[in-house]
């Protein structure tokens, strides 16, 4: 990313209350860490304590094992992290960490090659890193640092220096910008794979890093790949506790690749449901409502479920650098029993790349209404895919929302930011040119039965459940003549590239019926996560060429679709065009040189809403053949876990491994193509819902 002007113009903003310690469990606490609020001392002489950044050796790891990220950049610094392991070293109020950080020399200096002579040192008291945030920090370096730069950082405690750091600002909202490089994942479970996508990632020439939910899964259990068991404190299958939530972001966060792509880029990160947990929503008012989900014994109980919210949040910003609005609501010994998630945390926000993009990420789990459900059934809002797809469902109700009203009219209209970060004026009124929604369900219609107003979709839990809503908001950006709007979406662990519509119910979606092209969307895959060719929700005898077909048959407004594969992708931005490029990464290969293929790219040219394929070489492989290898250590008696999500999803052999079968009886291949009346059947359908079996199962076991 190049700043045209040249002339290393600061943003002029008004500061207003700057980001509340995400580690900090009292106001004495986030007094105490290193904010712009002045509490910390001045910039202070290198005490010559550090040494060279070939220091951060094994020993390094010992004191710093989830080594360092940054986050929440703004155009004058960004939020560093790291934590220091209790067991390594001992606390003393005499000790200090220190902070060093220094300009990289160029964009492509490998942080192992940093150095640190002359570089600026902050000194932090060691006293607070103490228990109450699980001995994490999080530095803000903002109105400290240089716009549209990149920085090298370290920690040092105790004689130990960290691994290196990079972090980069980002460019003064008015600045000319020539382009950005975003490198993207979503869906990272644990227990599903390795994570070698992420040591790719952190090779990969990006500005920064948007991760688009489900950074880590509440789940417990045993590992599809040796090594990748987790066990909570708890004793449960599912996160009940503080202690629980920590246990599975210090797991996650000790991976090599993890670790490797945290330390390379900065991090723009939106939850989805698994931070806190599956399939969540909310009920009633800001005031007096409260979250929910089906997915949890906690479920239906507005006290347990506040309590759990407060849980999740309060570790997920510890572990994770994001400048975001929050009060805890457990400060000060306080039971934070009356408080809703609502009044004490907002996640939604937009970062500003100069004139060239502004990326608005928006929160789809704190605001949203109930699941969808059969009017006829009410036991149907247990789940969002459980009860019978039927037109009777309630997703086009006019009072559903996805959003909520705050956010919805901030997401078109404008509003505030966080802390220090430039107001915005919407996606309507930005005076970017690319507008980028970080979005983490998919929005365009993924039908199973392409039928007019009697159409089946595949997972209500997505903008299909909430039809009104992305209708209005699709007719808004219509009607604004919006253009070059791109929507960068996660959640369903596949790949998708295609159009968005104002309307999906003509069968043909026709320019007059259906209304012109609004937009872009392009889906991440999951990092890990199982997807529908794991799930036995796609025909292990396919070809995924075959199945790309029969779902473009079905979606006329999608170009590209493939759930067999796990990786991540890539956006270019520049003025003339924005290209979305997807990676299939081998999950089954614990290393940062796992096998790694490029499946497509497509180019989106400025002012026209249009994808442009570069390459895409004929996959045509079986999907079985291509699945088989992440469950290695699977047996045919290995049955699901329906509350973890861990182990093979499906029952047999034919569903995990490709391997023959009696398709009549195990939900195989029944017809990989669509057939005369416009439908297309992918496995068995025993409640006549008009959702193959496995799917339906898939998304009930937390896909």
């Amino acid at each position: 990313m190049t700043d045209r002007s040249g002339d290393g113009t600061e943003h002029s903003t008004t500061r207003r209350n700057v980001l509340r310690a995400a580690s900090a469990a009292s106001a004495g606490a986030a007094a105490a860490t290193l904010l712009s609020t002045g509490a910390v001392a001045e910039p202070t002489e290198p005490s010559g304590t550090a040494g060279s950044a070939e220091a951060a050796t094994e020993g390094g790891y010992r004191v710093f094992p989830q080594s360092v990220a940054s986050g929440g950049p703004t155009p004058s610094g960004a939020i560093v992290w790291t934590r220091v392991a209790p067991t390594a070293v001992r606390f003393s109020d005499a000790d200090t960490l220190y902070l060093e950080v220094t300009a990289a020399p160029d964009r492509r200096t490998a942080n192992a090659a940093a150095d640190f002579t002359g570089a600026t040192t902050y000194t932090l008291p060691a006293a607070d890193l103490d228990a109450s945030q699980d001995h994490t920090v999080n530095v803000d370096l903002d109105g400290r640092l240089d716009p549209d730069t990149f920085y090298f950082y370290r920690f040092v405690f105790d004689g130990a220096t960290s691994p290196v750091g990079r972090l980069r600002t980002m460019p003064a909202p008015d600045a000319s910008v020539d382009d950005v490089r975003l490198a993207v994942s979503s869906c990272n479970n644990y227990l599903h794979g390795y994570y070698g996508a992420f040591g790719h990632i952190a090779k990969e020439r990006a500005d920064y890093h948007v991760s688009l939910g489900d950074f880590l899964y509440e789940y417990a259990g045993a590992g599809q790949q040796p090594g990748r068991d987790i066990q909570l404190p708890s004793g449960k299958s599912v996160v009940h506790t503080l202690a629980d939530y920590r246990h599975l972001h210090r797991t996650y966060r000790s991976d090599d690749n993890l670790r490797a792509a945290m330390e390379r880029h900065t991090l723009i990160h939106t939850w989805d449901d698994h931070e806190i947990i599956n399939n969540r929503w909310w009920v009633g008012d800001a005031e007096t409502g409260f979250p929910d989900t089906r997915s949890h014994p906690f479920g239906g109980d507005p006290g347990q479920m506040r309590q759990l919210y407060a849980r999740g949040i309060k570790a997920m910003l510890e572990y994770l650098p994001l400048r975001v609005e929050y009060d805890d609501p457990q400060a000060a010994g306080g039971s934070g029993e009356g408080n809703t998630a609502r009044q004490y945390f907002r996640l939604y926000r937009s970062f500003k790349f100069g004139d060239l993009a502004e990326l608005f990420m928006t929160d789809e789990r704190l605001y949203r209404s109930p699941p969808p459900k059969d009017d006829d059934d009410p036991t149907a809002a247990g789940g969002r895919d459980l009860a019978p797809p039927s037109p009777e469902r309630n997703q086009a109700d006019l009072d559903r929302t996805m959003l909520g009203t705050e956010q919805y009219r901030w997401f078109l209209d404008g509003g505030t930011n966080p802390g220090p970060m430039p107001d915005t004026d919407g996606v309507t009124g930005t005076d970017a040119t690319w507008k980028l929604h970080g979005n983490e369900v998919l929005c365009a219609a993924l039908k199973v039965a392409n039928a007019g107003v009697d159409s089946l979709y595949l997972n209500y839990d997505a903008w299909d459940g909430y039809e009104a809503e992305r209708n209005l908001l699709m007719a808004r950006l219509a009607r604004d003549e919006v253009d070059n709007y791109v929507t960068l979406t996660g959640d369903m662990h596949s790949y998708v590239a295609g159009y968005l519509k104002q309307d999906y119910k003509d069968p043909q979606q026709s320019e007059y019926v259906g209304g012109s092209r609004v937009g872009i969307e392009f889906m991440t895959p999951g990092i890990t996560s199982n997807n529908l060719a794991s799930a036995g929700g796609l025909p292990a005898n396919a070809t995924e060429d075959a199945i790309d077909e029969a779902v473009r048959t079905q979606n006329p407004h999608i170009e590209w679709f493939n759930s067999s594969r796990w990786g991540y992708t890539t956006v270019h931005i520049s003025d003339r065009s924005l290209t979305y490029t997807a990676y299939d990464v081998d999950r089954t290969v614990d290393s940062g040189d796992a096998p790694k293929q490029l499946l497509r790219s497509y180019r989106v040219p400025e002012g026209r809403y249009e994808l442009q394929e570069f390459r895409s070489a004929p996959l045509d492989e079986v999907v079985g053949d291509q699945v088989a290898p992440s469950f290695a250590e699977a047996t045919a008696s290995d049955g699901p876990d329906v509350t973890t999500g861990a182990g093979p999803v499906d029952g047999t052999v034919d569903a995990v491994t490709g391997d023959g079968g009696d398709e009549a009886s195990d939900g195989g291949s029944t017809d990989s193509d669509p057939d005369d009346t416009g439908t297309s059947t992918t496995g068995d359908d025993d409640d006549g819902a008009g959702i193959p079996d496995p799917v339906d199962d898939g998304f009930e076991w937390g896909i």
